[in-house]
């Protein structure tokens, strides 16, 4: 039954190739193995977007989200050994470590590099989810000056221009 399911799913230019096959097992294996590629190439160019990924012109939220996209890809191919000896967790501990430097690496300098500073000053090391809203809250504290900034100089340019037309 499932080798019939089979050969009803997949494209009908292979079924000579597995028709004398004896057992499902080996159906299973002689596509896998024709059919399936390696994850090392896909791995390498994942590291590689880690690797390259700035903030640049993202705010915060699209930039995280786009190191969250590629992280959350690789760990899809990241085995993780079953023990109890407490290895699993410490290696978790160190991949968490690994993504809180290259989040914070990857910041614009000039606007979030004291608050870096600070974060890489903790001991233990913060977490990836306290280093994201503390940079969050300060990229929205920032826009909010900015806008206070914007709005007081457009009233000073108005109060300017509006003076000097009057005499």
């Amino acid at each position: 039954m499932i080798k019939t399911w089979l050969r009803n799913v997949i494209d009908s230019k292979l079924h000579p190739s597995i028709t004398f096959t004896l057992t499902v097992a080996e159906t299973w294996d002689e596509l896998k193995d024709r059919f399936s590629a390696g994850n090392a190439p896909r791995v390498h160019q994942l590291k590689g977007e880690l690797n390259e990924c700035k903030q640049g012109r993202l705010s915060v939220v699209e930039y995280y989200t786009k190191l969250k996209t590629i992280w959350d890809e690789l760990a899809n191919y990241s085995k993780v050994p079953k023990c109890t000896c407490g290895a699993a967790m410490m290696m978790a501990k160190e991949r968490e470590e690994e993504k809180v430097h290259q989040f914070l690496m990857g910041l614009d300098t000039a606007l979030y590099g004291t608050i870096r500073n600070n974060l890489l000053m903790e001991d233990p090391i913060t977490s990836l989810t306290r280093a994201y809203a503390l940079i969050l809250r300060e990229e929205r504290h920032s826009n909010i000056t900015k806008v206070k900034e914007e709005k007081q100089e457009a009233a000073m340019t108005t109060r300017f221009y509006g003076a000097g037309r009057g005499r």
